[in-house]
């Protein structure tokens, strides 16, 4: 007989959830480097995964849980995501040629000060 319940899936999730975590990572940066605040950068980073994936389900609470589990608090290190040149290319081994988007690493959280922090002496 079967188990009751939803089928365990072990930590798998579809290909698309990978794409829109780059995308929110990479729009989140971008506009923290611009100098918007916490609140405007994740407001940002929802407006340019519906411009360039317009099918893709997003939300700025989503948004916040991709932070919260790519990005903790409580690690010192996260994913990075830079965008790649235009003419960046990889060939596959079958033969065929895609185009590299975005590039992603491991390494040190980006620090993005308070706006508002008092100076200290």
């Amino acid at each position: 007989m079967k188990k009751a319940g939803r089928p365990k899936k072990n930590g798998e999730q579809p290909v698309w959830m990978l794409d829109r975590v780059t995308l929110v990572l990479h729009a989140y940066d971008k506009a923290r480097k611009a100098g918007a605040k916490h609140m405007a950068a994740i407001a940002e980073a929802v407006e340019f995964t519906r411009e360039n994936r317009p099918r893709m389900k997003i939300s700025t609470t989503e948004v916040r849980r991709i932070l919260a589990q790519w990005r903790s608090n409580r690690s010192p290190v996260g994913l990075l995501v830079t965008k790649l040149d235009p003419d960046c290319t990889l060939v596959l081994p079958d033969g065929r040629v895609a185009k590299r988007l975005f590039g992603a690493a491991f390494g040190p959280r980006p620090c993005h000060p308070r706006a508002n922090a008092a100076a200290k002496p």
